[in-house]
């Protein structure tokens, strides 16, 4: 889930409230553009203005998306995740690189900038500059923000680091390209906690992230490129939720508190716990007709499918467009509008179909 500072929008009477997680997250949230303004719906605002006059200064929203004409497409993908590199400095206690058995490497810079070319010719929703890795390892980084800031038609474009190699030379890159959001992994408010998940140096982590503030600026907010600041609930998380909410949410554009995913890992299983099932028939992810793109130039429609399981093609031989439109894809997409994924056999050991 997401949340704002509601008193950049609207007057909020005193005394402001912050009501703990476990109300905000099944409280209705308030729609926002992808430019982090206030939809300017009728039954939106009025939402807005009651939450204001109870003195609710943290209020959880729901993001719109942010062009329509790619919504319906299936000729190319809505929305891409394009790894850099599948190398992290880090081995999270939730993330997939507990289970990556590919190949970790960095995608030549000449092929990802030739693939960026691709998508920009066609126009998507939104780019997501990492997948499984952490992008700033890429030797290339730089020159691949330089040329992805040089496009139209990408939509929103995300980064995403665990702050550990976020220097201020990077941050730098960042504030001069046309990046939109900078998801940083925060995870936690004391070292303690931090620890459990995440092998980096907590110190230097905040340090980052004090000169990404420092350097961006906290006042008149919200501004590109958005701090989307998160953390991800989890058994050894969850008693430090409330207390990031409140660290953040003055200086950080988004607040964000993120279900567990990926809980067919071992360490995992509190994210299984949280959810009611459906029945598998058809997959969201599918449907959604998100592109993910390894650093090793596979193709696949699925991030759960991180090895390779559901491989539709190589960027490295063939165009994006004519990876999208080929037998895999379509067959798989005849079994989700007829609701008979059970019949793929990775498909049906997925615990993540339904978010």
């Amino acid at each position: 889930m997401e949340f704002v500072d509601l008193a950049r929008y609207l007057t909020v009477s005193d005394p402001a409230v912050i009501l703990p997680f476990s109300e905000l997250r099944v409280m209705k949230p308030i729609w926002m553009t992808q430019d982090l303004q206030l939809v300017e719906e009728p039954d939106n605002l009025a939402l807005a203005r009651t939450l204001a006059d109870r003195g609710m200064k943290v209020v959880p929203i729901r993001r719109r998306p942010p062009f329509e004409q790619y919504t319906d497409r299936s000729t190319f993908p809505r929305r891409i995740l394009f790894e850099m590199t599948s190398r992290c400095n880090f081995l999270c206690r939730m993330c997939p690189q507990q289970n990556l058995k590919r190949p970790q490497m960095d995608m030549p810079g000449e092929l990802y900038r030739k693939v960026i070319d691709e998508i920009d010719a066609h126009g998507i929703e939104g780019l997501w500059l990492y997948h499984l890795g952490e992008s700033l390892l890429h030797p290339e980084f730089r020159q691949n923000i330089a040329h992805v800031s040089k496009k139209k038609n990408l939509g929103i474009i995300w980064m995403s680091t665990n702050g550990q190699l976020f220097s201020e030379e990077h941050i730098q890159c960042v504030l001069d390209s046309n990046i939109d959001y900078v998801n940083f992994s925060a995870h936690a408010v004391t070292e303690e906690t931090y620890k459990t998940i995440a092998p980096g140096n907590f110190k230097t982590v905040q340090e980052n992230l004090e000169t990404f503030y420092g350097l961006k600026g906290t006042e008149n907010l919200p501004r590109k490129p958005y701090m989307h600041c998160q953390m991800i609930e989890q058994e050894t998380t969850r008693h430090e939720v409330d207390a990031f909410i409140k660290k953040h949410y003055l200086r950080a554009d988004i607040v964000s508190v993120n279900m567990l995913e990926y809980v067919n890992l071992k360490n995992n299983s509190f994210g299984l716990r949280q959810r009611e099932r459906r029945p598998l028939a058809s997959c969201l992810r599918v449907s959604r007709n998100d592109c993910f793109i390894c650093s090793n130039g596979h193709v696949t429609l699925c991030d759960a499918a991180y090895n390779g399981e559901i491989f539709l093609g190589d960027v490295g031989k063939e165009t994006l467009h004519d990876i999208w439109n080929g037998d895999r894809r379509k067959k798989i997409l005849e079994l989700n509008e007829r609701g008979r994924m059970m019949e793929m056999e990775f498909c049906r050991q997925c615990t993540d179909y339904d978010i």
